[in-house]
């Protein structure tokens, strides 16, 4: 009787911690295709003409009417301080970069969830900067009416989506990976190209 309550403890805890991985890893995949739907509302948002409600004094670089700001852009803008989630922005000064002042929405990833790292690749080398290599801090994908294409830039190049601006870097794609905080193997990737190419993958490359 002993051996087989054992062996019928031990067949549940496998079964309970499979089922366990299997949840994570479900909601973790609904995770990072909800990155993906909000890098291209920021996207849709970008290239067609809709208007952010806010003060006629902060749309120093679209077009206000009526309490609306019809910026020239929007973008998505992560920070390290906050790996929690990450900000769908209107660039209402144009000027290629995120001010809180900007921010249309914030997301939260939720409990037991995060972003464990970000990253850029340049043109020309295929270098990587990302922020758990040292090399950066924030990421900004960034959508310029009328053009589908995004432009990537980070506290590296933090000029690069200005208006006539000449970075320090240019970037060919960026990536954000989303981890399950209790098990370091369970990861999923959102990659963006300049291209405006979306993908949701288990690698860091896609």
């Amino acid at each position: 009787m002993l051996v087989v309550i054992t062996i019928m403890a031990l067949i549940t805890t496998t079964l309970l911690i499979r089922q366990s991985r299997f949840d994570s890893s479900t909601v973790l995949r609904s995770l990072a295709y909800s990155v993906a739907l909000s890098v291209r509302q920021a996207q849709v948002y970008g290239t067609s003409v809709f208007g952010t409600s806010t003060l006629s004094s902060n749309c120093s670089g679209g077009s206000y009417n009526s309490g609306f700001c019809y910026a020239a852009g929007y973008g998505l803008y992560i920070d390290s301080g906050s790996l929690t989630g990450y900000t769908l922005f209107a660039d209402l000064n144009n000027d290629g970069q995120y001010e809180s002042s900007e921010a249309v929405k914030v997301f939260t990833l939720g409990t037991g969830y995060a972003i464990s790292d970000f990253g850029a690749t340049t043109t020309g080398t295929a270098v990587s900067r990302s922020y758990l290599g040292g090399q950066i801090n924030n990421l900004t994908i960034l959508f310029k009416r009328p053009n589908p294409d995004a432009c990537i830039a980070t506290s590296n190049s933090a000029n690069a989506c200005q208006p006539h601006a000449a970075p320090s870097e240019t970037y060919a794609s960026a990536y954000i990976r989303i981890q399950a905080t209790g098990d370091p193997t369970n990861t999923k990737s959102v990659s963006v190209s300049t291209t405006g190419e979306v993908t949701v993958c288990a690698t860091t490359g896609c």
